[in-house]
């Protein structure tokens, strides 16, 4: 009888940032600013990280740029931001495959 590991079902978020890259390992489903977040990587500055909705998509504050794999938005507030250049709300975007952010 043979028996098998199960698989890890995971995504790759490359994260940039002014000084270096990391790439993250995370499961399907999570959202971006929970990925970011468990992984020392965060969303806000110091007066936002205080001062925010906590993942809810109200206030606006976890924006980030998504150079590839992003997927369409689903929810008003982050349309608008997207459609105007400014960026997508990481809480409001559901990792379902790899991407590349950039904070």
């Amino acid at each position: 009888m043979s028996t098998t590991a199960p698989t890890t079902d995971t995504r790759t978020i490359t994260v940039q940032t002014e000084a270096d890259q990391h790439k993250i390992e995370v499961e399907p489903g999570i959202t971006l600013r929970q990925a970011l977040r468990r992984h020392g990587h965060s969303p806000h500055n110091a007066v936002t990280d205080i001062a925010n909705c906590g993942g809810r998509g109200h206030c606006g504050l976890c924006v980030v740029e998504i150079v590839e794999g992003a997927p369409p938005p689903t929810q008003a507030l982050d349309s608008t931001l997207s459609g105007m250049g400014v960026g997508r709300l990481s809480c409001l975007v559901t990792v379902d495959h790899d991407m590349t952010v950039r904070l």
